[in-house]
């Protein structure tokens, strides 16, 4: 797991830097700080470590803040930490985004372009069964990337059992987290019933999962080089919706489309605008485009869609006029 880390920094040209490191307390990112800050003198890393309090367990919580404070301070590293506030909402999606807005702070804080997370292989088997479940298309199978700038997860190809028999053998402290035990959460659901479930089948599924993971991620990257081509000739030059920062659509080219490219065209085209861009969603959308050549869809509450003299287009409430 040393060696592998290591390759990744020297491959990604990790050096010279400063780089954050967001310690939970738990065994993956206790473990992943253990290898960082063992390789931060032969890279020339200025390891920062943060750790976003959620709040939601009290006393453990605190517990947990001042674990990974201590291990910052016994290394000699900076430590970032923040704590939400009660009014903030327990659940699993507003927890993740909780977490990247504190991780956006820490970088600009730090100044960084780097920031660890400790994603494992299980992790990325999960959030693929997750998506699976709630309805994704072929780039959602995917799942959790390696690297997405500026998030990096050098740990993604090893399974919760390697990462804790690491840590056994290296005498590594980490906290154990009660709620990842409770059912109610859906990821915990996957972990404690489905995949275990899925593993009476198929003694290997976890490499077989990651086998298909890595297949998706390669032949997303090949069609989001054709797809890049294809947008050259539907969108307008210079042109973007207000707000969204999306480019206008030439609705005649985009009507010469196959209806399959038509709707990947769209779901890419909505990514973070609509939360659920199943394909009942995307084809709600793309039979307006081909229905109408002057009129208008709400989206969502302060969205719409217009499609007016030939091209089609975003635009927020406040802004028909």
């Amino acid at each position: 797991m040393m060696k592998e880390v290591t390759k990744f920094l020297k491959e990604n040209n990790i050096k010279d830097k400063t780089v954050l490191a967001a310690v939970s307390g738990g065994v993956d990112s206790c473990v992943l700080f253990y290898i960082l800050n063992s390789l931060k003198k032969e890279f020339s890393l200025d390891l920062k470590v943060i750790h976003l309090n959620h709040n939601w367990r009290g006393e453990e919580s605190l517990k947990d803040l001042e674990f990974v404070q201590n291990l910052a301070d016994e290394a000699g590293c900076g430590f970032y930490t923040k704590t939400l506030e009660d009014d903030v909402k327990k659940t699993e999606l507003e927890a993740r985004d909780a977490r990247y807005d504190f991780f956006e702070e820490a970088l600009n804080k730090f100044n960084s372009d780097v920031c660890f997370l400790a994603h494992n292989k299980n992790d990325n088997v999960e959030t693929l069964i997750y998506r699976v479940i709630k309805g994704t298309g072929v780039s959602g199978l995917s799942s959790i990337p390696k690297i997405r700038h500026p998030y990096y997860r050098p740990l993604l190809d090893f399974s919760r059992m390697e990462i804790e028999k690491f840590a056994k053998k290296h005498n590594i402290l980490f906290r154990e987290d009660k709620s990842n035990s409770d059912t109610k959460y859906k990821r915990n659901f996957i972990r404690q019933n489905i995949l275990p479930q899925m593993q009476q089948i198929n003694d290997t599924v976890l490499n077989s999962i990651s086998s298909l993971i890595r297949l998706a991620s390669e032949n997303t990257e090949i069609i989001d080089d054709y797809m890049a081509d294809v947008e050259k000739k539907i969108f307008e030059k210079n042109s973007e919706s207000w707000h969204y920062k999306r480019p206008t659509i030439i609705r005649e080219e985009f009507l010469k489309l196959k209806p399959a490219l038509q709707r990947e065209i769209l779901s890419r085209y909505f990514k973070g605008i609509l939360k659920n861009r199943d394909f009942k969603n995307i084809l709600k959308i793309q039979n307006f485009i081909v229905d109408n050549e002057d009129s208008i869809l709400s989206v969502n509450t302060d969205t719409f869609l217009k499609v007016w003299k030939g091209t089609v287009f975003l635009y927020r409430k406040d802004n028909r006029g």
